[in-house]
């Protein structure tokens, strides 16, 4: 053999190899990444986007609603945050709540509590857990209070205290009429009596 032959034959022995590499490398481990990542990762990332756009949506920093009735009656609610109900889109949740009603002609009622929930379409507030109220010269601490404003009533319930001047009442509700400023104190077990004290 000569010289010029052996070299051909390792240019082309070189060639052969490099195509086989190249190939291996290029049409064959590509082929088999792509395969994982399009069999895990791009799913996990879709519902990892929806969960974050659908906390978004839902949550709100310092929220402030006010109306004011055919009446001239106005309603103020602020919170912290708050969130949109996952049962229903026309209720909030609300954290760190303070709710106030200026009646006509009447001292202004202020309500804080830990939380409470607010329905957009009635106005209907109910808050809960360490709630104060102060009306005048009236306090109360409960663990409820409801606001129906279609009622023009409060009602409050359960672990009551109310202040009144010299005077201390434990009861099981209380209900507030808006109109006409009446208070009514009363146990759920009509044979109980409500406890008055003096300071």
């Amino acid at each position: 053999m000569n010289t010029k032959t052996v070299i051909q034959l390792f240019i082309f022995f070189i060639i052969i190899v490099f195509l086989f590499f190249f190939i291996r490398n290029t049409f064959y481990l590509n082929r088999n990444q792509i395969t994982e990542i399009s069999e895990s990762e791009p799913e996990i990332f879709e519902e990892t986007n929806e969960n974050l756009d659908e906390e978004k949506k839902n949550f709100i920093q310092n929220l402030n609603y006010s109306t004011i009735d055919s009446e001239g009656n106005q309603f103020s609610l602020n919170a912290e945050t708050g969130e949109e109900s996952p049962e229903d889109a026309n209720i909030l949740i609300l954290n760190n709540v303070t709710g106030k009603i200026q009646l006509n002609n009447k001292a202004e009622i202020i309500i804080k509590s830990d939380y409470a929930t607010y329905n957009s379409n009635s106005f209907d507030t109910e808050f809960y857990q360490n709630v104060i109220g102060l009306y005048e010269e009236k306090k109360f601490n409960s663990d409820n209070l409801d606001l129906l404003f279609k009622n023009n009533k409060a009602i409050i319930y359960n672990n009551i205290k109310y202040f009144d001047n010299k005077i201390i009442s434990t009861a099981d509700e209380i209900e507030f009429d808006f109109i006409k400023g009446d208070i009514n104190i009363k146990m759920f077990d009509k044979k109980e009596k409500v406890k008055i004290l003096k300071k």
